[in-house]
């Protein structure tokens, strides 16, 4: 039986080492994904992945959940720690990678290849987006956040991250269109 959110974060905030062990094993892929998709590196990644729950532990007694869920608070964490690394390298973050391979077991071969030129086209279109439009789209499709949750991490409001969404998934529509993928596509 799954120990629910509340006692577990209680519990936790009691520094039990158990619901500690278990917030980590509950939150730890998801914050992972969110961090390697915008670094593109697997040690940097596993690094601000690790960094994410250091902090939590440091802070967990401040936590108020606030109709806020859990995983928010650490992805906001995570956010922050983003923030401050390339603020301090003085670069842009790149929010999407190719790097992110497919694992899952496919008897095709050909099927396979063709998933994979799928996938390049896909990355290579999200690329284009705006920063800000990229964070939504890999919040909202590859790390499977809510409107609201992402609105609340955003620091924006529930439309403009609709409007952002509808704005970004129009733009990818556009550009896995145009002539050049289209042909690529016939071929």
């Amino acid at each position: 039986m799954k120990t629910s959110d509340d006692a577990l974060i209680r519990r936790a905030q009691a520094l039990d080492a158990g619901a500690l062990a278990e917030l980590y094993d509950r939150h730890f892929d998801g914050i992972y994904r969110y961090l390697f998709t915008r670094v593109r590196h697997h040690a940097d990644a596993e690094d601000l992945t690790e960094q994410v729950f250091l902090k939590m532990v440091d802070s967990i007694h401040r936590y108020r959940p606030r109709g806020v869920a859990f995983s928010s608070w650490l992805y906001r964490i995570a956010h922050n720690l983003l923030v401050d690394r390339y603020r301090r390298a003085g670069r842009e973050p790149m929010e999407l990678t190719d790097q992110v391979r497919d694992v899952r077991p496919h008897a095709d071969p050909a099927a396979l290849a063709q998933h994979s030129e799928e996938r390049r086209q896909l990355l290579a279109a999200v690329q284009r987006l705006t920063p800000e439009q990229q964070q939504v789209i890999t919040m909202r499709f590859i790390d499977n956040l809510g409107v609201d949750e992402i609105a609340r991490l955003m620091r924006r409001r529930v439309g403009a991250i609709h409007s952002m969404q509808h704005r970004a998934l129009a733009s990818l529509y556009r550009f896995l269109l145009e002539p050049g993928q289209v042909e690529a596509r016939r071929a």
